[in-house]
C-alpha cells in the first residue's frame, strides 16, 4: 500500500473520494470522539454510526451508541448521556441522575452488543444506511468486547458534596445493580459506582472528568484495553473495599507492576491477596503519582513519542480522504490497508518513544545516503517483541526520468521493502511479523509517497532462504544488516528520584523499582 501526499507525481492514481466520518452531534458526543481519535486513533473510532432495522435497508436506520471502536481484536462501545443534577434531596437526586445517566446508557450498551454479535453485516456510517461500516468486525470467538458508560452532568455537585476533590464519582465495588440506589442497602451511598449489572458482562462507569484523565494517561489502544480488562477483574474480585475516586483507583493500577513487568492491581506490604481484607485506596494517591519525580521524568521521554502518532495518522488520513494508491494491478480497501497499519498503533506509549526516534533517524540519515534502513526490534520475552518494525528510506534517482519515471521507482522501493522485511524475519526465528515504511527522504523537492508493508513469519526451506538471499544480493542487501535489539524501560532514571507512595503499596514500589532497574 503506497500513501499520496500533496505534490506526488502525477503517474500515481488516486483510487476513490474521501471516506466521510461523524464527529460526534451533541457537545458530549464531540469531546468524546476527540478524546477517542486522540487515544485510538481515527481510523478504528466512529462517532454515532447507524443500524439497518432490516436486511438491504435503505433510510431506516437508528444510531447503535455514541462511539464504537474497532481494533481487532477488541471492540469497545461508548454510550454518553449528559443529564442536568436536579434541585430535589441528594438521594432523590442521586436516583434520578443515576437512572437517566447510568441505567439508560448501560441499556444502549447492551442492545449494540446484541446487534454487532446478531447482525455484523448491518452497521453503517449514515441514518440512510448507504454507507458501510469499513472495517470487519473481529470474530465473536476471538472479540472482546469493553462496554463504556459515560455519565456526564453530576461533577459538580459530587464535589460540592465531597466539599472538594475533583467531582469524580466514588469506585464501591460492594454495591450491586439497584442497590446504587436504594437508601436501605448497607453499602448505599450517593455519587458511588460499584457493579452495576452483576449478572451480566461487567460495564465501566466513568463521570466526563474520570475519563479525561483516563484517556490522558492511557492514550494507546493497548494501553487504554489492558487496564479495562484488569478494573474489571479488579472490581469483581471483591479485592478492593473503595477508592475514592477514578484518579486514584487509576494511580493504584500504575504504579503497580506484576511479575512480568506489566501494570496491574497488586497486593500491598508484599503479602498475597488471600492474606488481606479488602483494600481502600487512600485519597491523594493519584496527586502523589503526579508529582514523583520517575513518573514525571516518564511523561517528559514520552513527549517525543507522539511523533509515531503522527505517522500513523498520515497513513490514516490517506486511507480516509482517499488519497491511498497502489501498485499497478492491485486493488485496495480499508479493511486490508487496516491489518498493517493495526500494528502500527499497538505499541504501548512508552514503546512507541524508540520507534519515534528510529523513524526521526531514517529521515535525517536518508537526507545523506541513497538508502537507509533501520530496525527496531525488542529483546526475546521482552513485552510485544514478536514484532519489528522496518524503516526504509530510498532516494528517487534522476536518472529515472528517463527509464519507467515514478512508477518504476516505486515498484522498486516496494521490492526492496519487501525483502528487507522478509530478511528480518529470516535473520530473527523468534518475531512473529514485521512491518515496514518505506519513504522517500525529506527535501528531495518532488513530494514524495510512503509504502506500509506486511509480512509475517514462515517456515522458511534452505530454496527459500537461497532464494531471498540471491534477491537481497541485486539489492546490495547482504545478509548482516545491523539489529538494534534493546530494553526499553518505562522510567528512565533520574536522580535521588522519590518513589510514589500511597498508603500500603510498599510491594507495588519495590516492583517498579526492580523494572526500572531492569531497564
Amino acid at each position: 500500500m503506497t500513501m499520496k501526499p500533496e505534490n506526488v507525481p502525477e503517474d500515481l492514481d488516486q483510487l476513490r473520494p474521501a471516506f466521510v466520518r461523524s464527529v460526534g452531534l451533541t457537545p458530549g458526543e464531540r469531546y468524546l470522539a476527540e478524546l477517542a481519535d486522540r487515544t485510538f486513533l481515527k481510523l478504528w473510532s466512529y462517532p454515532n454510526p447507524f443500524r439497518a432495522q432490516k436486511q438491504g435497508g435503505v433510510g431506516d436506520g437508528k444510531e447503535l451508541c455514541d462511539l464504537l471502536v474497532v481494533c481487532d481484536p477488541h471492540v469497545i462501545i461508548f454510550s454518553e448521556k449528559e443529564i442536568s443534577w436536579s434541585d430535589k434531596s441528594i438521594n432523590v437526586a442521586w436516583a434520578r441522575w443515576y437512572r437517566k445517566a447510568v441505567d439508560a446508557a448501560a441499556d444502549q450498551l447492551r442492545g449494540a452488543e446484541r446487534w454487532l454479535r446478531d447482525f455484523p453485516d448491518r452497521l453503517f456510517m449514515d441514518a440512510k444506511c448507504t454507507v458501510p461500516f469499513p472495517l470487519p468486525l473481529p470474530q465473536v470467538e476471538t472479540r472482546r468486547v469493553h462496554r463504556v458508560v459515560v455519565s456526564r452532568g453530576a461533577a459538580a455537585a459530587c464535589k460540592e458534596h465531597f466539599r472538594g476533590g475533583l467531582g469524580t464519582l466514588v469506585i464501591k465495588p460492594a454495591l450491586k445493580g439497584s442497590g446504587h440506589i436504594d437508601p436501605t442497602d448497607a453499602d448505599f451511598a450517593p455519587f458511588a459506582i460499584g457493579d452495576i449489572d452483576p449478572e451480566g458482562d461487567f460495564v465501566h462507569v466513568f463521570d466526563e472528568v474520570a475519563l479525561d484523565i483516563v484517556m490522558r494517561e492511557l492514550d494507546t489502544i493497548t494501553d487504554f484495553t489492558d487496564y479495562l480488562d484488569k478494573r474489571a477483574s479488579f472490581l469483581k474480585s471483591g479485592r478492593l473495599a473503595a477508592a475514592q475516586g477514578e484518579e486514584d483507583l487509576l494511580a493504584y493500577y500504575m504504579i503497580g507492576m506484576d511479575e512480568n513487568g506489566k501494570h496491574d492491581f497488586t497486593p500491598p506490604d508484599g503479602k498475597t491477596w488471600s492474606e488481606l481484607p479488602p483494600v481502600t485506596i487512600a485519597p491523594g494517591t493519584y496527586t502523589g503519582l503526579r508529582n514523583d519525580e520517575q513518573f514525571q521524568a516518564k511523561k517528559k521521554a514520552d513527549k517525543g513519542s507522539y511523533f509515531w502518532d503522527g505517522l500513523i495518522d498520515t497513513f490514516a488520513d490517506r486511507i480516509l480522504d482517499g488519497t491511498s494508491v497502489v501498485p499497478s494491478g492491485q486493488s485496495f480497501s480499508i479493511s486490508n490497508a487496516e491489518i498493517s497499519l493495526r500494528q502500527l498503533a499497538k505499541p504501548r506509549r512508552y514503546l512507541r518513544r524508540e520507534l519515534a526516534r528510529a523513524f526521526k533517524e531514517a529521515l535525517q540519515e536518508g537526507k545523506k545516503t541513497d538508502r537507509f534502513m533501520r530496525a527496531v526490534i525488542h529483546l526475546e520475552g521482552q513485552p510485544e517483541s514478536d514484532t519489528a518494525f522496518c524503516i526504509m528510506t530510498l532516494k528517487y534517482p534522476r536518472f529515472l526520468d528517463r527509464q519507467g519515471g515514478y512508477r518504476q521507482y516505486r515498484t522498486t522501493r516496494t521490492e526492496m521493502l519487501k525483502t528487507y522485511a522478509q530478511l528480518t524475519l529470516l535473520n530473527t526465528p523468534y518475531l512473529k511479523r514485521v512491518v515496514a515504511v518505506g519513504l522517500e527522504p525529506p527535501g528531495q523537492g518532488r513530494g514524495g509517497s510512503e509504502d506500509l508493508l506486511y509480512a509475517e513469519q514462515r517456515d522458511w526451506t534452505d530454496d527459500d532462504a537461497r532464494e531471498l538471499m540471491r534477491v537481497a544480493s541485486h539489492f546490495n542487501m547482504g545478509n548482516n544488516l545491523r539489529k538494534s535489539a534493546h530494553e526499553i524501560s518505562e522510567f528512565p532514571p533520574v536522580r535521588a528520584a522519590t518513589k510514589p507512595k500511597p498508603s500500603g503499596n510498599r510491594k507495588q514500589r519495590r516492583a517498579a523499582a526492580s523494572k526500572r532497574r531492569r531497564g
